[in-house]
This record gives structure tokens, sequence and C-alpha cells, in this order.
């Protein structure tokens, strides 16, 4: 063969191999740029595990995040993760985490970040292990009261009432206003808050309203009112509580403050505890029966019957049903119902079952909260739990 056509062929078959070998490198890049390096992912890096961390004190949650716009942070400890920060830039990498006197304390808390809003499918990053939330040794509740422009007070101080909203939720079945109490008892118990616990819950007599239960505790509505959760321990060994009223009637006003007003003078857990209260007959000026529901008042969809419940109390604390027994009517029978009138002066058959609860009316700026929102017994709500 022809030596110039055969250097021909070796210089062509050069060129094809450089060729490939160009492809195949770009082609590497291009599965590297969107498959390897744009593979959406978020890696927690501080905290790691065995931090102690403490409350007033200020520390930076940092994390590495890739293809990811928007995360938000959580702590976690158990089954409810609560929310540090939502909606913020991915790419920051950092936030500073403010741990404001109230917060739980204790070992075993985990930090996660999450891709924002969160959706199943999206991506998450726990630490790699635990950290401790802890509380300083100080000489005097001075130092939270300024710092954090709320007033706290020790435990040593004589007449206080402590106050807690119970962790968990219940329906209105409670077993009566005595099952109430004891609900509150258990969850002190658990806790640590040492002493007698009453629910601050109205029953369907008048001998039976909230404030006239608390009037007959020991201590009747006596005393100053403050968080039971301690926020701090003082050198001598007293705690620090968050002040919540300087006496019953200021506490029990908040229940019907601005929401604005109110996040000035409750941290914020409690706050949003709140408004899921099962409270029933509060005082003379509560209804005695036939309430409202609030979520479905304004429906026009709704039959008329099931947005009006003739108790007000569930039953007395005994019902977790949404409806009376018998209803909806089945065909072939004719149960009949307690009647109502709306404050329209309609009458109608009132076949929800429902009690009066806390909650707020209004949104943003105007939003207030009430002390009378009518609920389905089938909700479930929290006890507001008062020191005897």
């Amino acid at each position: 063969m022809d030596d110039s056509i055969l250097e021909k062929i070796t210089a062509e078959r050069g060129l094809l191999y450089i060729a490939i070998a160009a492809i195949l490198i770009v082609a590497g890049i291009v599965f590297y740029l969107f498959v390897v390096y744009s593979k959406e992912s978020i890696q927690v890096l501080t905290p790691n595990g065995a931090e102690e961390w403490e409350i007033g004190q200020t520390y930076e949650i940092t994390w590495k995040a890739k293809g990811v716009d928007k995360v938000g942070i959580a702590l976690f400890k158990g089954l409810e993760p609560k929310w540090i920060v939502e909606d913020i830039d991915a790419g920051s990498g950092k936030y500073e985490w403010k741990i404001y006197p109230g917060q739980e304390y204790g070992q075993g808390f985990w930090i996660v970040v999450l891709e924002y809003p969160w959706r199943e499918g999206n991506q998450i990053d726990y630490s790699d292990g635990p950290f401790a939330i802890t509380f300083p040794e100080m000489a005097s509740c001075d130092y939270l009261s300024v710092d954090q422009e709320w007033l706290y007070l020790p435990n040593d101080l004589p007449n206080l009432r402590r106050v807690f909203i119970t962790k968990e939720t219940y329906t209105g079945n409670l077993d009566g206003l005595e099952g109430a109490n004891e609900i509150c008892q258990t969850e002190a118990d658990a806790q640590g808050f040492e002493g007698t616990w009453h629910a601050f819950l109205g029953g369907d007599s008048d001998e039976d309203l909230a404030v006239e239960r608390l009037k007959r505790t020991y201590n009747g509505t006596n005393g100053v009112f403050i968080a039971a959760e301690p926020s701090a321990t003082l050198i001598r060994g007293a705690t620090c509580h968050r002040l919540l009223a300087k006496d019953f009637e200021e506490f029990l006003a908040k229940f019907s403050d601005s929401v604005i007003i109110n996040e000035e003078k409750f941290e914020q857990k409690f706050l949003q505890d709140m408004k899921t209260l099962w409270l029933g007959r509060i005082d003379e000026e509560s209804k005695k029966n036939c309430t409202g529901i609030a979520a479905v008042l304004l429906d026009d969809y709704k039959p008329l019957a099931e947005r009006y419940s003739f108790t007000t109390t569930c039953q007395n604390w005994t019902q977790g049903d949404k409806y009376v027994g018998g209803y909806p009517v089945l065909e072939g029978s004719s149960p009949s119902f307690p009647s109502c009138y709306t404050p329209a002066g309609q009458f109608t058959e009132a076949a929800a079952l429902g009690a009066l609860a806390s909650g707020t009316i209004g949104k943003d700026k105007d939003a207030v909260f009430v002390l009378n929102q009518g609920k389905y017994c089938n909700e479930k709500q929290k006890l507001l739990c008062i020191e005897e």
C-alpha cells in the first residue's frame, strides 16, 4: 500500500480517537454538572452532636446546600419539630439563633435543616448527633428581665401561682371535670412540677363555672401568675419564671387581648397554645347552650343543624364525637334533636356536639383572642392548668 495513503489513514484514525476522547470528556463534564454537581442536597454542619447551648445566648447553625433555593430550620425532640426559622436563603449557609428563655431545656435535641416549603421528597438533613440545651446559673433574674425586656421572677417569692398548657391534646371527652384535673396533674408530674394542679375549665352548671371552680381551690384566685417552666436557675438554687400577670383579672384579660399585644407578653409557644384551649363556661357571661361552631357557622353549604351545638361543654366533658347520636338520620328512623335559635331568630335543630374554646378572630394586626369560640367536640385541644 502506498505510504502516503497509509499515513493518511493513520492520521484520520488519530483524529477520530481525539474526537472520541473529546466527546467523552465533554459528556463527563456535562454528567458532572447536571447529575453530580447539580444534585440537590443539604448537610447540617453545626451543631452536630455533644454541644451544650445555653439559654440566653446566640449560636450559629450552619449547613451546606446544593440545588436548593430556600430552607427552614427546626428544633427536633420527640415527635413534633418546632420551627426556629422558615423561608430563608439556602445559600447563606448559616443562621444566628438566639435561644430565648422559655425554650425547653435538657438533652436529646437535634437541628433539622429542610428544603422550604416542606413537602414529601424534599431535601432534609439532621445533626449527626443530639446536643443539649442548658440554662445559666445567675445571682438574680434581673439579667433575664433586662435582656429580654420581660419580667422574670424567682420561684421563692411568696404568693406565686404557676401556670402551664398541656403538651398533649384531647377531644371533649375528658371524663368530666375531675378527669380534666387528673390530666393536668398527670402532665405536671411528668414535667416535674410539684404540687396540686387544676384544669381551668368550666362545666354546665353555674356552680362549675371555671372561675368558680378556681375560687374553691386552696388559694382561690389570689396570686401572681407565672409560667411553670423555669427559664434559668439561680446560684442559690431558685429558678426564674416568666411573669404572666400580676393578678387573676389581668391574666384572664390576656385571653381577650389583641395578638399583637400578647406577642410582647408571652413566649411564642405559650402564645400559640393559647389559641387551642378547651375552656367551657368561664363566668356568668358564658353561654349556657346553643353555640355556633365557628369553623362552619357561615358555611351555607353545611346543614344548619350541623352548625349549632346545644351544649357548650361537650355534655359536661364526656363527649368526643362531632354529632349527637342518631345523626345523620337514617331512612326509617325519626330521632329528635335539641332545638336552638340562631342570633337572627331562625329555628334549627342542633345536631352538633360542641364546646366553648379559645381562639382568634380577625387577621394580621386586627387579630384578637377570644374565650368563647365554638368548636366540635372531636377536635383536639389543650388544657390550661393552674397550680392550687
